[in-house]
């Protein structure tokens, strides 16, 4: 019993503990997202896919309403007449043709017809070929919404690392500026002592000055940057956030990943599907051209009640004559003076030249795969030689400043390590860049997140 009731007690506890803690995460109102998590959020978030996802609707829904055409269709009318003169008509007088011609009033002065027609489409050439020509628009639409998604998410893991990097450069710039200012503060005092010309000092002082602007530059860029990758997710750009992953991370993930290996199958790539797909759409259309030199024919049914009274009084009770019909209607083309033979030549030279976009397109995302792969694994190769470089950079900085206050090298010594290691620092960052943006640009061609 005591067991049972130490677990009961400890089972109030986390929950507790957890509704609290989620509570506190909503009053905070900050999300963090790993670079898989901020990807998934904007499957379902972003403005891009959502709007791609009422298309998808969109076009469902004219699907159904052009099938609807091949469904009854059934019609009530009602029509109310009255006459302030009632229409006279004038016939020869049979019964002594030497009198003047006999005036008959035919009607009443109001009438009330109310009636109801129906008809089913029996068989359309066009419409048969239509039907299939509208379930292809579907799916075009959905390959739209697919294209739509690993779009998203290759900008959102574009974002996500743009961030990262430019948190990277910060981390940088500031640790140099720390560093210089220390540098620059030591020199001061050695230069009140008469060891060292103003001039140097005034030199560190530029270089300190530049450094701050440039570490200024890029936090409000780390703002914009962060702003962007809010709005490519979806995510209110007032709105709190924080990324999880370390570039160091997303770096070896790449490399590890060696897409560099993997397969391109041209028939899988979204822009290949929807173009291929638009191609076969075209032929459907041509179809439909062709189509339009069938019959057509329609079931029809009509029924309707006339009541024809000298007063209105149609609520009370009174004679009513109905008509009722069934009957089929036949419509054969015969001659159009040629508008449906050139609509036809027409769609054809359309579709001749989507063959052509269609082997272009597949061409062009060979040679982007092709060209997307050599360049992975140039600025592979080239991050590493840049980070080796880098460190290399910031070992002779150091050293150079070590002999420049035993006055060993001279300030132009000095400010050329100091130039040679911000010129490194230049190459790392962009090489980095490169590195990931080509990653994720072949990602989204082989389809890999």
């Amino acid at each position: 019993m005591k067991t049972n009731s130490l677990k009961i007690r400890i089972c109030v506890f986390l929950t507790l503990f957890a509704a609290t803690f989620g509570f506190a995460q909503k009053q905070n109102g900050i999300q963090s997202f790993t670079l898989k998590q901020a990807i998934d959020y904007s499957v379902n978030n972003s403005y891009k896919n959502r709007g791609a996802a009422l298309d998808v609707k969109s076009t469902i829904a004219q699907r159904r309403g052009f099938i609807s055409i091949g469904l009854p269709q059934a019609n009530a009318s009602a029509a109310y007449q009255n006459y302030i003169s009632i229409p006279v008509q004038i016939i020869p007088n049979f019964i002594d043709s030497r009198l003047p011609d006999m005036e008959l009033k035919f009607g009443k002065y109001n009438n009330m017809t109310v009636g109801a027609n129906a008809s089913q489409l029996i068989f359309d050439g066009t419409f048969v070929v239509g039907l299939k020509a509208a379930a292809m628009m579907v799916d075009m639409s959905k390959l739209s919404m697919d294209k739509s998604i690993i779009e998203t998410k290759t900008t959102v893991a574009q974002a996500y690392i743009l961030v990262l990097i430019a948190r990277e450069n910060l981390r940088i710039l500031d640790s140099t500026y720390i560093n210089m200012s220390e540098i620059l503060e030591q020199n001061k005092q050695i230069q009140k002592n008469g060891f060292m010309d103003e001039t140097d000092i005034e030199q560190l002082t530029l270089n300190v000055s530049n450094l701050k602007s440039k570490k200024e530059m890029t936090a409000q860029n780390i703002l914009l940057v962060t702003d962007l990758l809010k709005f490519q997710m979806g995510i209110n750009i007032n709105d709190s956030i924080i990324l999880s992953d370390k570039l160091s991370t997303i770096i070896d993930q790449a490399v590890a990943a060696n897409i560099i290996d993997k397969k391109f199958d041209v028939n899988m790539h979204f822009d290949y599907k929807l173009v291929k797909s638009a191609e076969m759409l075209q032929q459907q259309v041509v179809k439909v051209d062709y189509s339009r030199y069938y019959p057509s024919m329609n079931l029809i049914f009509s029924t309707s009640s006339n009541t024809p009274r000298d007063k209105f009084d149609f609520f009370n009770s009174g004679k009513w004559y109905n008509t009722t019909l069934v009957g089929v209607n036949l419509s054969v083309p015969i001659w159009s003076s040629g508008i449906r033979h050139y609509k036809i030549q027409q769609d054809k030279f359309i579709l001749e030249k989507q063959k052509i976009t269609t082997k272009q397109v597949e061409e062009g995302l060979q040679i982007d795969v092709q060209n997307s792969k050599l360049a992975l694994k140039m600025y592979t190769d080239q991050f590493y030689t840049d980070k080796k470089n880098l460190e290399l950079s910031g070992k002779i900085y150091k050293k150079t400043l070590v002999k420049y206050r035993e006055g060993l090298s001279s300030s132009m010594d000095l400010n050329q390590a100091y130039l040679q290691m911000l010129t490194q620092e230049g190459n790392y960052i962009n090489t980095m860049m490169q590195l990931l943006n080509n990653y994720t640009n072949l990602s989204k061609a082989l389809n890999t997140f």
